[in-house]
């Protein structure tokens, strides 16, 4: 028997920036906890994404494009104590609310994400996520795709997401490392293949860790972005960020 449970005080807000994701949304809103708010934040989508958003029961708000600057109004938006960031092609898991509000109440710890599987993928994608799952244990740097949360209270003593095009996820976790430890979910957020399919898993897996090298190196995001997003051939061209 599942024993993890939420606080009946507790309000968990789930954020999701959307920018052309009709197809995905619902069901990543639909994944969230019951009872929690889901605030969804477009960023000027081309199709039936705010529509599909409101369907699925969440508010639906508008902020510029850009993935930082549309979590960073979301989470001024939102109501709850405590903040999950969910990209819009990914899905929590069952029980997702008590293993957020468990880890947030451990001594010493801010935050928390949750490790990846990968939707659907072969061996190569099981891998794949392996890898994105170390980096964010070894390096302690969790991306969006792994639902970073932390509390409201503490999200604005950090300053929110750093606005910038690229790598505000591991920004995010910077910062907040800074206050303390973040810790992994004893569940896995479940995560789309479109990320690998564009370029393949194996170049995509290289792009990544080698634009990661070059931000840990203290390259600009902006001189990053503008490398990676042309070399991810469009499968981020439309990004919110």
């Amino acid at each position: 028997m599942n024993t993890l449970r939420t606080p009946a005080a507790t309000v968990i807000s789930v954020v999701i920036p959307t920018l052309d994701s009709a197809m995905s949304v619902g069901a990543a809103i639909r994944s969230a906890p019951p009872g929690a708010e889901v605030v969804v934040v477009d960023g000027g989508s081309r199709d039936r994404t705010a529509a599909e958003a409101a369907r699925a029961g969440a508010r639906v708000e508008t902020a510029p494009r850009g993935r930082a600057v549309q979590l960073n109004a979301g989470a001024r938006a939102a109501r709850g104590d405590i903040l999950v960031f969910l990209h819009a092609d990914c899905r929590l898991p069952r029980a997702a609310a008590g293993h957020v509000t468990n880890i947030l109440a451990r001594p010493g710890v801010v935050g928390g994400w949750f490790p990846q599987r990968i939707e659907g993928g072969g061996a190569l994608l099981r891998f794949g996520a392996r890898g994105a799952n170390r980096r964010a244990r070894w390096l302690d740097l969790p991306y969006g795709d792994q639902a970073i949360f932390t509390t409201r209270s503490t999200f604005g003593e950090v300053g929110g997401f750093p606005e910038e095009p690229i790598f505000e996820d591991a920004g995010l976790a910077r910062r907040l490392r800074r206050l303390g430890r973040l810790e992994p979910a004893g569940a896995a957020v479940t995560t789309g293949t479109e990320h690998w399919q564009r370029l393949g898993p194996i170049p995509t897996a290289v792009l990544d860790y080698l634009t990661l090298g070059a931000w840990l190196a203290g390259a600009p995001p902006k001189w990053i972005a503008r490398l990676y997003f042309p070399l991810q051939r469009g499968s981020r061209g439309r990004r919110p960020g």
